[in-house]
């Protein structure tokens, strides 16, 4: 009777710690403050440009990346003989149109390849 007894009793126990652990947790998630909403922009930004020109021997991979509404940075891989010889290089500017960033990148890369190639 006294081994019943005690199990009768651990197993009250242990729902008892589990509920008060259950309540604990509810009641830390009403507390916390409800996340803010993510600011929706009405007007999607453009997709970025994508161009591959080919100057003097070298593929000019060119990427027009929105930065947001109005202001957009071109970079541009360039390839020869199927090896990367510059990453990532392009104008330090941004530009209000992708076309304008795309113009850009374009004219920095033929200099580059002018004085590198």
């Amino acid at each position: 009777m006294g081994l019943l007894t005690g199990v009768a009793l651990a197993c009250l126990c242990a729902w008892a710690a589990k509920s008060a652990r259950r309540h604990a947790e509810a009641g830390a998630t009403e507390s916390m403050p409800a996340a803010p909403e993510q600011a929706v922009d009405p007007k999607p930004l453009p997709e970025a440009a994508t161009d591959i020109v080919e100057y003097r021997g070298f593929m000019v991979h060119v990427f027009c990346h929105a930065l947001s509404i109005d202001r957009f940075k071109a970079v541009c891989d360039i390839w020869e003989a199927g090896a990367v010889v510059l990453e990532g290089g392009g104008p330090p500017a941004t530009y209000p149109t992708p076309d304008e960033a795309r113009v850009a990148a374009i004219a920095w890369a033929r200099q580059w390849v002018q004085r590198n190639g």
